[in-house]
């Protein structure tokens, strides 16, 4: 339930653009088996992710300056919801990523976005849910003037919540017992 309270400006320059983590997280619906909880009013969510055993998330790089994660409202007046979105800019046209577009260009997704606010924590942002996920439309782009596939991800359905500030633990990656091995290696 929303408890009413003062908005202050928070700081000098509060309006700032804030930097986000280049490697956005993506979860696959199908793999979620618990996500964390909320109540309307309150953008803090409670609990984990938690996927099937042997389920791991994806980590994609995406251009710094081009992530924009948000919502827009819509509906008519005690019909209004959110939809949230998610959308940057892969380099190149690895195979790694025509593999991934393709494979999941019609799955369900939650995605997590981390500021990069100076703090050793920062703020995660989780966007969709088991029940109302984000779908992928890319863009690519091979040309004169760039390699590039723009990636964006968005809700079909507008819902009653906003993008919920994450504060649990991140899932496994795919590969990241590989990327490890080959650092040390």
């Amino acid at each position: 339930m929303y408890i009413k309270t003062a908005i202050p400006k928070k700081a000098d320059g509060a309006g700032a653009a804030v930097p986000k983590d280049p490697n956005v997280i993506v979860l696959f619906t199908e793999d979620i088996t618990a996500e964390p909880t909320r109540s309307h009013g309150n953008v803090a969510l409670t609990g984990n992710y938690t996927l099937k055993d042997g389920a791991t998330a994806v980590g994609i790089y995406l251009t710094p300056s081009t992530i924009e994660a948000g919502y827009d409202a819509e509906g008519d007046v005690d019909a209004r919801g959110f939809k949230h979105r998610v959308g940057g800019e892969h380099p190149g046209n690895d195979p790694e990523l025509e593999s991934f577009v393709e494979g999941t260009v019609n799955k369900g997704v939650v995605i997590l976005v981390k500021d990069c606010d100076g703090s050793a924590k920062g703020v995660t942002k989780a966007y969709g849910s088991k029940c109302n996920p984000l779908f992928l439309t890319p863009t690519p782009t091979d040309s004169k003037d760039a390699n590039k596939t723009a990636l964006a991800w968005a809700q079909e359905i507008a819902g009653a919540f906003l993008p919920g500030i994450y504060s649990g633990t991140i899932p496994t990656l795919a590969g990241a017992e590989s990327s490890e091995e080959k650092e040390t290696a």
